[in-house]
């Protein structure tokens, strides 16, 4: 029988899953940036599009995140049974559609990088990233650095494992992380509208950073082609990450 911890990790992705940007969207939104990068800067290389690209998106989702932030908090305002209010719904729809945002912001980074979001990894990764990046801005993270080359043999591992169970544990412990400082809008008299606003922005912005520099990282980090089951180790040639 699955255990409470699990299911709840399960039923919070489940929920954010069925929120989540589709591939198509994620694509629009990059090919949109691309254009405007190309056209301004004809000469540049692809990895300097990609990363005048991901920081474009990462200030896109921390407003967006700000704004949910703010809304959510809007029935603190009202001391007593708006208050209440805040404390139950508005925390929950915080965390859902913060993490949610995450989540959509991770994935045109991976569009951005030459990630296939039609596959299962690509969009794991993206998953894995918001989740890590989260624990790892509230000092709760598995003890490795999400933005470092060990972050990034971290989630290909991940990838090639129990990819599924990973994710959701680290999104058991995002959600109680988000849920905890979520609380803190509920604060009466309008406080709790200034938290939520800039703590959304801030932790957005920085889940953002971390997974931009863990794409990065994976560029330039040359990659084991998987070995046939069945065969013997061989020493093979190195292929690099996605450009």
């Amino acid at each position: 029988m699955p255990s409470e911890k699990k299911v709840s990790g399960s039923r919070f992705l489940k929920a954010v899953e069925a929120l989540a940007i589709s591939p198509a969207e994620a694509k629009n939104t990059v090919q949109s940036y691309l254009r405007q990068s190309q056209k301004k800067y004809p000469a540049d290389s692809e990895s300097q599009h990609q990363d005048r690209i991901a920081d474009k998106i990462v200030e896109r989702y921390a407003k967006y995140a700000a704004m949910v932030g703010g809304t959510s908090a809007l029935t603190g305002i009202i001391p007593g049974i708006g208050t209440a209010i805040a404390a139950s719904a508005g925390a929950a729809t915080d965390v859902t559609f913060c993490m949610k945002l995450q989540v959509d912001m991770c994935m045109c980074l991976a569009e951005a990088f030459n990630y296939d979001l039609e596959t299962e990894d690509a969009r794991y990764l993206s998953f894995l990233l918001a989740g890590g990046g989260t624990l790892e801005k509230f000092d709760a993270s598995t003890g490795v650095k999400i933005a470092s080359q060990a972050g990034v043999h971290m989630l290909r591992n991940y990838l090639q494992g129990a990819t599924l169970v990973a994710t959701r544990q680290l999104f058991e412990e995002a959600g109680i992380s988000l849920t905890r400082r979520s609380m803190a809008k509920a604060l009466p008299f309008g406080v709790g509208v200034a938290i939520g606003s800039s703590a959304n922005y801030i932790l957005t912005r920085f889940v953002g950073h971390q997974a931009k520099t863990w794409f990065i990282l994976d560029r330039s980090i040359p990659k084991k082609k998987a070995r046939p089951k069945g065969h013997p180790a061989k020493r093979r040639k190195r292929t690099l990450a996605p450009s």
